[in-house]
């Protein structure tokens, strides 16, 4: 019994989001976002943590430090056309300088980030719009003619409603991979097609903290009555004599407080 259980706490330590070779690909997308549901849910108590959160920001501050000229992003382009394009994309529609802090702290927290891309035909893109990343699943091997292709499918993990209208199984609910820009942290293949979050290899510590703090509380619960309990020995006194004894003390005890 012993061993198995330290099988089943090993597995579970390190299996990270896969869950076993499945053949339909449905199930398997399942199993994909049950996992990866359940760490969030994690993360979320991790980032109450101040240590935790202080560690996000600084990862969020060092990525998004300006240059000696003042920009976010130094954009490089041989052609002039070409550049002023990605300038007006990234600072004037992407507002980098605003967005970019909390966008790189989400893909720091979660390891996935989403970003919707509101394309207009003839223009490109006009808009983006920040995606839940408990909602999103990334699908793979759906087409056997193109083994490469992926798609993105937002599920009602929260919300019973689409925030582009329609309820959850909608056709609408349903995004080609250039409509959906995918940002993940790939520094584990045991997390794909997801990415690993930079705060994963502190969640067994943060739970087994969380896990002494409870434990210390309910001792100092439970042992919160034994500190007002008041032993007082009445030595070889006659039973008849004990009552007027307690009394006395109660009366003295009365006096000091």
């Amino acid at each position: 019994y012993g061993d198995w259980s330290s099988y089943v706490c090993f597995r579970s330590r390190f299996a990270g989001l896969h869950r076993g070779q499945s053949g339909h690909v449905a199930n398997q997308t399942y199993n994909f976002h049950q996992s990866k549901t359940e760490l969030f849910s994690d993360y979320e108590a991790m980032d109450l943590d101040p240590i935790i959160a202080s560690a996000l920001d600084i990862y969020a501050d060092e990525c998004t430090v300006k240059d000696a000229e003042g920009d976010t992003l130094t954009i490089s382009a041989p052609n002039d056309e070409v550049r002023k394009v990605l300038h007006n994309l990234f600072y004037d529609i992407l507002n980098v300088d605003y967005n970019l802090w909390p966008w790189i702290r989400n893909a720091c927290k979660y390891g996935d980030f989403y970003l919707y891309l509101d394309i207009e035909d003839e223009i490109g893109i006009i808009n983006v719009v920040p995606m839940s990343s408990y909602e999103m699943v990334r699908e793979e091997g759906y087409d056997e003619q193109n083994p490469y292709a992926y798609r993105f499918v937002m599920q009602g993990t929260h919300t019973t409603t689409s925030h582009f209208g329609g309820s959850i199984g909608n056709p609408r609910n349903q995004f080609e991979n250039f409509q959906i820009a995918h940002f993940r942290l790939l520094s584990d293949t045991n997390f794909l097609p997801y990415g690993k979050a930079m705060i994963e290899p502190a969640r067994k510590i943060f739970k087994q903290l969380t896990l002494m703090e409870d434990a210390m509380l309910i001792h100092r619960i439970m042992r919160a009555p034994e500190r007002r309990v008041f032993k007082i020995d009445v030595g070889n006194l006659p039973p008849q004599e004990v009552d007027g004894y307690m009394q006395q003390i109660i009366n003295k005890i009365d006096r000091k407080s």
